[in-house]
C-alpha cells in the first residue's frame, strides 16, 4: 500500500478570493500595477535597515514576486500580499509574508511584514498581523499550528507592533541576524528577538 503524501507546506486554507479585509485594511494578492510601489517599499531605507540585504531589488525581481504570487493564487495558496487601503486599494501600504522553511509535519508558518513610510503610526502592521495571524491559526482553516517572527533586538517598533498583535516575546537568538547599516557598511550579526502564536483549540502542550 502507498504511503500518503506528506505535505511540506501546511494546510491554511483556501485564501479568500477577496481578500482579508479589517479596519479600514485588505490584504490581498499581489497585482501586475503594484510592482513599482513594491520597489519603493523594498528600497525604503527603514525596510532596508532592518532586513538581510541579499540583493538590491529592482523592478524585475519585483515582477517575478508578483509573478509568483498571482500563480500561487491561482491554487488558493498564496504567500506574498500587499497591504492596501480598503477604500483605495490600489495604494499600497505594505506587505505581508509567510513562509515554510522548516521540516514536513511541523506545521510551522513564518511570517514577516513591511509598512510604507507615509503609513507608519497608523497601526498598519499589528492590525494586519492580528487579523491574518486568527486566519492562519483558525482551526477550520487548515493545520498551521505555530506562527512566530523574529526581529533584531534593537527594533524596537517591530517588537511593539509583534506584542501588541497578541505575539508574546518567546527569547532570543544570538548573533542570528545578518545585517548591514548602509549598503557599503560591513555585514553585523545581530541577536533576534523571537515571538510566536500557537493554535489555541489544542490546549498546553
Amino acid at each position: 500500500m502507498n504511503e500518503p503524501a506528506v505535505r511540506t507546506v501546511p494546510a491554511t486554507g483556501r485564501w479568500p478570493s477577496e481578500g482579508l479585509r479589517q479596519g479600514g485594511l485588505l490584504v490581498r494578492v499581489w497585482q501586475p500595477d503594484d510592482v513599482l510601489q513594491l520597489l519603493d517599499l523594498l528600497l525604503d531605507p527603514t525596510v532596508r535597515r532592518w532586513s538581510p540585504r541579499m540583493f538590491v531589488p529592482d523592478a524585475e525581481r519585483c515582477a517575478d514576486r508578483v509573478r509568483a504570487a498571482r500563480e500561487a493564487e491561482l491554487d488558493g495558496r498564496p504567500t506574498s500580499f500587499a497591504v492596501v487601503d480598503a477604500d483605495h486599494p490600489g495604494q499600497v501600504l505594505g506587505s505581508f509574508d509567510w513562509r515554510d522553511v522548516h521540516p514536513p509535519g511541523f506545521s510551522v508558518l513564518d511570517v514577516g511584514y513591511a509598512v510604507a513610510p507615509a503609513a507608519r503610526g497608523r497601526g498598519v502592521a499589528g492590525t494586519v498581523l492580528r487579523f491574518v495571524t486568527d486566519w492562519l491559526l483558525d482551526p477550520a482553516g487548515g493545520d498551521v499550528e505555530r506562527v512566530q517572527l523574529d526581529h533584531a533586538v534593537e527594533n524596537d517598533a517591530s517588537c511593539r507592533t509583534a506584542v501588541r498583535a497578541g505575539y508574546p516575546v518567546e527569547g532570543r537568538r544570538q548573533r542570528y541576524l545578518p545585517l548591514r547599516e548602509t549598503e557599503d557598511a560591513p555585514v553585523v550579526r545581530h541577536t533576534v528577538c523571537l515571538h510566536g502564536r500557537v493554535r489555541a483549540d489544542r490546549g498546553p502542550a
